[in-house]
């Protein structure tokens, strides 16, 4: 049997605008890096792989923790078709993913063409590529534990600032 105090803490994220649960992940995301430079969205980069980063898998004791794990649920929403948003060192295909429920924009996957190919696979083969990682937009989700809390109105701030700003 598991010992419960090594347990991971779940963590959902739900639609900062219809509340609809949309993410679960052992990660805490407030302690996730965002992108910056030429992508200037300060996106939450969400890892979706389950391996070992110190830089990035760690408990509240800044201590390495192990594999952590992170599922889009069925409510979010990819867009069929990407987005191409257009940067200095050339063009960035995002699939754009919406809320379930109200299809608000919450976040971005990259399109295929920018995974890794896995090793030992044939340079070809789509089937073998993952995602690396959702980038999660400022302000789009909230924690189940902060809802209703007040202390949203800041990111919902910054998504806005995005919206102005963004391919969206």
């Amino acid at each position: 049997m598991a010992d419960p105090a090594s347990a991971k803490q779940i963590h959902t994220q739900h639609c900062r605008f219809c509340n609809h649960l949309l993410l679960a992940t052992t990660r805490d995301i407030s302690h996730l890096p965002r992108r910056a430079g030429d992508a200037q969205d300060k996106a939450i980069i969400v890892p979706m792989t389950q391996t070992l980063d110190p830089d990035l898998d760690h408990n509240d004791n800044n201590t390495p923790s192990g594999t952590h794990t992170t599922l889009l649920l069925s409510t979010t929403v990819p867009d069929r078709r990407p987005t191409l948003v257009r940067r200095e060192d050339g063009i960035e295909k995002r699939v754009l993913l919406r809320c379930g429920r109200c299809r608000v924009v919450v976040g971005y996957q990259l399109d295929r063409v920018h995974y890794p190919v896995n090793v030992g696979t044939a340079e070809g083969d789509e089937s073998n590529r993952h995602p690396p990682a959702v980038y999660l937009l400022p302000g789009a989700v909230v924690e189940t534990e902060q809802m209703g809390s007040g202390d949203e109105d800041h990111k919902e701030g910054e998504w806005r600032q995005w919206i102005r700003e963004g391919v969206v």
